[in-house]
């Protein structure tokens, strides 16, 4: 027989819904997709029918005859994104031919729910593997929906009078995902109110049902099991282990949860206790560790993207000889400059120091390569890790050495001082007028540096070297003559908070560098910058990620504490490209408001200029 020529339907109207085909199976009752006739037109449907040819005797159809309608009916007065909406219950004739219901005996329980289009979690999760940050976002924001929405049915919220639902089978079969990245819990039919209610049946999904459930129990505990297990199915994508003790050792084992210190995993751990009074009552809550888990991983494929998209370097000449820090014996070796911005990643040479002052200025450590574009000054490409390691070990002999190399230098800056007020008496006063000119040869032509005998004989150009009354490197590692700073390059004041550094989107423009900020339930995503009154404007374009699921969210800039010099809704597909006046600014504080229902903020290209 084909499904098309079934029916169900209550006694007054035994034909009402159609059925097309079989979905799927909740315990001793199926699930159709089925359709409905309304207006000239059909509407799908989802129809969750038990039939009693099914059941061992006409009491026992009874006794969940009268289960099954308590809960239909509670469930009708759930209306929230999230939990599908329930269209009617009735008992009626059993599945039939059009016009043959009253040739059948027997009668058939009927739930009638909305239909989701969309993918249930199972297919869902197969067409991602979590490679990406943009689907690693996407597993968070599904989890967190999924947290809200049983959290707020365990509340009490749903109902008038306050009495708690639970699903009572929550598994990866249960949750439909649409198109638009909304999760919504379906098939509720075993849903039961919170009071340890004893069941004769006991209907399960295996790895995903609580150790109480096995005794016909359904709590919201047990709910909060099957979310802890449905986490674990995501993040790994294989089926949970059936014993708690096994679940909670396989989470903690993803390299995601296993970097994290002893503390946060316990608590992530909790959720999958066998006592269901040890588990969080909060999943909103819990869902903060974990996202900490894996937002935190995010960094490194955002440098993989970057590099990815933009062309890596070509290598940097490796010079002849190892740069070592200067002997109290004979001062430093100088070097030929090279016209690098300071603002460059880490593995780009420092330039020379010009005075001690200078040479005590922080470097900028924290940036990883990769990050941000390439600038027109940024003519020669920065050398290796070797040299970063090599400077990062300079640093740490430099507080050993402290007062021998700023004897060193003094003894060296008045050398050179003497060169240079002997070198512009003899050009008339011009200091080197071919300064630029040499120090872009030096660029073009990567020539091993220059020996000491060499540099004191003035055989490079005295004009490239700034002597003590030129404007060095200012407070943050960005030299007074760069005219123009990448602010993602810079060392924020307390970290980035709930920003991370990466590559994105914006209405199909793809950026390689921009603050991003996740969305984020609870907390704001706020970082800081010391401008140290250096500069004039901050240039930037916000908007929001073209792979976020929601299309809104809100920027701020401000300085010193005052109020926002910038603030703004930005929308998706509507990006804002601003400048802000920021001259005699201290500090300055970028901000984006969070919220379950913002969206992925990106703060693009964000750049200082003096």
């Amino acid at each position: 027989m084909t499904s098309q020529d079934l029916h169900i339907g209550p006694d007054a109207a035994a034909d009402r819904y159609r059925l097309l085909r079989s979905i799927g199976r909740g315990g001793e009752a199926v699930l159709y997709l089925a359709e409905i006739e309304l207006a000239g037109g059909s509407e799908p449907v989802v129809v969750k029918v038990l039939d009693s040819k099914t059941t061992i005797t006409p009491d026992e159809f009874d006794r969940i005859s009268r289960k099954w309608n308590e809960q239909a009916e509670l469930l009708r007065f759930v209306h929230r994104p999230g939990v599908v909406g329930v269209r009617e219950h009735f008992e009626g004739p059993p599945i039939h031919r059009s016009g043959e219901s009253g040739t059948l005996t027997g009668r058939a329980l009927v739930l009638v729910m909305n239909h989701v289009d969309g993918l249930d979690l199972r297919d869902w999760r197969a067409e991602r593997n979590l490679a990406t940050a943009a689907e690693r976002r996407e597993v968070m924001r599904t989890l967190e929906q999924l947290a809200d929405v049983l959290d707020w049915l365990h509340s009490g919220k749903a109902t008038p009078s306050g009495r708690q639902v639970i699903h009572g089978d929550l598994s990866p079969g249960n949750v439909m995902v649409d198109g638009h990245g909304q999760a919504t819990l379906v098939d509720f039919g075993l849903s039961k109110l919170t009071a340890d209610h004893q069941t004769a049946e006991v209907w399960f999904t295996p790895g995903y049902a609580a150790p109480e459930v096995f005794d016909g129990k359904r709590t919201p505990a047990a709910d909060r099991y099957a979310f802890g297990a449905i986490a674990y199915f995501l993040l790994s994508g294989e089926s949970p282990p059936n014993s708690p003790d096994q679940l909670a050792r396989a989470m903690g084992a993803l390299p995601q949860i296993a970097v994290l210190d002893a503390e946060r995993r316990a608590r992530i751990a909790a959720v999958y206790a066998g006592d269901p009074a040890e588990r969080p009552v909060s999943l909103a809550g819990w869902m903060k560790d974990v996202r900490h888990a894996v937002v935190s991983t995010t960094s490194s494929t955002s440098q993989r993207a970057v590099q990815d998209a933009v062309p890596a370097p070509a290598p940097a000449p490796v010079p002849s000889k190892p740069a070592v820090p200067p002997q109290p014996a004979s001062p430093p070796p100088v070097q030929t400059p090279v016209r690098t911005p300071a603002y460059s990643p880490v593995h780009s040479p420092p330039p020379p120091p010009t005075s001690p002052a200078q040479d005590a200025q922080p470097q900028q450590e924290h940036v990883p390569a990769g990050y941000g574009p390439t600038y027109p000054l940024h003519e020669s490409p920065p050398p290796g890790p070797a040299a970063a390691r090599k400077r990062r070990a300079g640093l740490v002999l430099g507080s050993v050495a402290a007062v021998l190399v700023v004897a060193a230098l003094a003894v060296l800056g008045v050398r050179l001082l003497d060169k240079d007020k002997g070198g512009d008496q003899a050009s008339g006063g011009k200091g080197g007028s071919s300064a630029s000119d040499s120090a872009v040869a030096q660029e073009e032509s990567p020539t091993p540096s220059p020996s000491p005998s060499e540099s004191e004989s003035g055989s490079s150009d005295d004009g490239a070297t700034p002597g003590p009354s030129a404007s060095g490197t200012q407070p943050g590692g960005v030299a007074a003559d760069i005219k123009a700073a990448d602010l993602t390059l810079l060392t924020p004041i307390s970290g980035l908070g709930n920003f991370t550094v990466g590559a994105a989107k914006i209405n199909t423009k793809q950026y390689g560098a921009a603050f991003i900020a996740q969305p984020d339930c609870n907390d704001e995503a706020i970082t800081e910058f010391d401008l140290n009154r250096e500069w004039k404007h901050l240039e930037f374009t916000a908007g929001i990620d073209d792979g976020s699921t929601h299309e809104k969210g809100r920027v701020s800039i401000s300085l010193d504490g005052k109020p926002a010099a910038f603030s703004e809704l930005v929308e998706l597909g509507k990006p804002a490209t601003q400048s802000v006046d920021v001259t005699g600014a201290l500090r300055l504080r970028v901000k984006v408001d969070m919220g379950c229902d913002n969206g992925t903020v990106v703060i693009a290209a964000p750049q200082l200029t003096r």
